[in-house]
C-alpha cells in the first residue's frame, strides 16, 4: 500500500467536525482558526534480506486551534472518540501515542489580543 492509499484510509475514519476548518495536507491557510491541521507521515519501514518494504508505519498528528481551553478539549475528546483503536481498511489499530494537553499557541486573536490555544494529538498506525 502506497503513502497516499493509506492516508485516504486513514482520513475516512475523522468525524465530522462542525464549525471547524479542517486542512487535511498539514498547512492552515485561512485567515483565523478554529482549525484542525492533519498531517501524515510515514515514519518507519519494515526492509526484508533483500531490503525490499514489508510494512510500513504513520504517524497521523492532528493540531486543534480554538479560543478557549473547553472548545479545543471537546473537540480532543471527538477525535479520540472517532480514531482510538479503529482499524483503516487492510491497515492495524490507530494507537494512540502522544498528546500535548492544551497550551498558548504562537497565534493571536486579533479581536482580543489573547492567544488561540492548541493541542496536538498522535496516533500511529502501521500495515
Amino acid at each position: 500500500m502506497n503513502h497516499m492509499e493509506a492516508k485516504q484510509r486513514v482520513l475516512a475514519l475523522m468525524p465530522d467536525m462542525s464549525g471547524w476548518t479542517v486542512y487535511p495536507d498539514g498547512v492552515a491557510t485561512g485567515a483565523h482558526p478554529p482549525w484542525i491541521v492533519v498531517q501524515f507521515d510515514e515514519i518507519d519501514r519494515g526492509l526484508s534480506e533483500a531490503v525490499r518494504a514489508t510494512g510500513c508505519l504513520w504517524r497521523l498528528t492532528i493540531r486543534v486551534v480554538g479560543e478557549t481551553p473547553d472548545g479545543v478539549n471537546v473537540a480532543c475528546a471527538r477525535l479520540h472518540d472517532r480514531l482510538d483503536g479503529r482499524m483503516p481498511d487492510r491497515m492495524g489499530a490507530l494507537i494512540p501515542y502522544s498528546d500535548s494537553s492544551v497550551y498558548a499557541s504562537e497565534l493571536t486573536n486579533p479581536s482580543t489580543s489573547t492567544a488561540y490555544v492548541m493541542r496536538v494529538l498522535t496516533w500511529r498506525v502501521g500495515q
